[in-house]
């Protein structure tokens, strides 16, 4: 089972601990979410300016699917953030 670590540090002894990938692509989707609400945008604009479906969007905010790193770039663009603050949960 893959797991991963969401202290964001080098340490051995991580003091967060660890989830299963179907986890944190959930946790990973209602950030990605609130990150778009907090902006007043739907998943339809979201969709347009990324040249994507509604689909596509809606299932990565709800953790059925993770996304590649391209849409992951093209996202932090769109949303002026540093690819560091998608992983960020605690924001």
């Amino acid at each position: 089972m893959l797991t991963l670590c969401l202290c964001h540090c080098a340490k051995a002894a991580c003091s967060v601990g660890a989830m299963d990938f179907s986890e944190y692509k959930l946790h990973f989707g209602v950030h990605i979410q609130a990150m778009r609400k907090t902006r007043g945008l739907t998943q339809e604009q979201v969709a347009e300016a990324l040249g994507m479906d509604r689909v596509s969007i809606g299932y990565i905010e709800q953790g059925k699917r993770a996304p590649r790193l391209s849409t992951l770039y093209a996202l932090a663009r769109y949303y002026d953030v540093e690819m560091q603050d998608f992983f960020d949960f605690d924001s």
